[in-house]
């Protein structure tokens, strides 16, 4: 049970109605994770300006961005998150044995080398705090500077909203099993 009350757009003032509408338009509706997250408005307009720009927005390839998506939901141990984000990361070519290695926590191995060090990138900055001159520059070789720092926004922006999911214990959509397991 979500331990917020989902947010509606009759119970918000008009400035919380402007932002709902926003998400209502932008993305079809407004989907549980941002009802949680609409318990106040002004900090949801902030995050969904950033995850905005990290979904639709980011000229990453699709490949890139969904390696980066479902590492930080990995690292982040989110549920939804990584449940939600199945669906675009098949479409983006992903394979299930690529998806199976990011869940079990054996990527990078087994991946191939331009997929390995975009992992490699994001599991260093995620467990270490930094990364090493070698990785950055692989990922560096393969997307320029500006990919590197879009990289680091779609990491950054995942991580941060499947802990705030995680923490909110915002359930699943309807229907929805979880594909994460510990």
């Amino acid at each position: 049970m979500t331990r917020v009350p989902f947010a509606t757009r009759e119970n918000m003032d008009a400035a919380g109605q402007v932002i709902w509408d926003d998400i209502e338009t932008s993305r079809g509706g407004v989907a549980r994770n941002y009802a949680a997250l609409l318990n106040n408005p002004e900090a949801s307009k902030a995050m969904i300006g950033l995850g905005t720009y990290a979904r639709y927005e980011t000229p990453l390839e699709p490949r890139i961005k969904a390696l980066a998506v479902l590492t930080a939901a990995r690292e982040a141990c989110g549920h939804y998150v990584w449940t939600v984000n199945q669906p675009a990361a098949k479409t983006a070519g992903l394979s299930d044995e690529v998806i199976a290695a990011i869940r079990e926590y054996r990527a990078p191995a087994g991946l191939d080398a331009k997929d390995a060090s975009i992992v490699q990138f994001m599991l260093e900055i995620l467990r270490q705090h930094r990364v090493s001159d070698t990785t950055f520059e692989a990922v560096r070789a393969i997307v320029g500077d500006a990919g590197v720092v879009d990289i680091l926004v779609v990491t950054g922006y995942y991580y941060s909203l499947a802990h705030s999911l995680q923490a909110l214990d915002v359930a699943l959509p309807e229907g929805t099993t979880s594909a994460l397991t510990y």
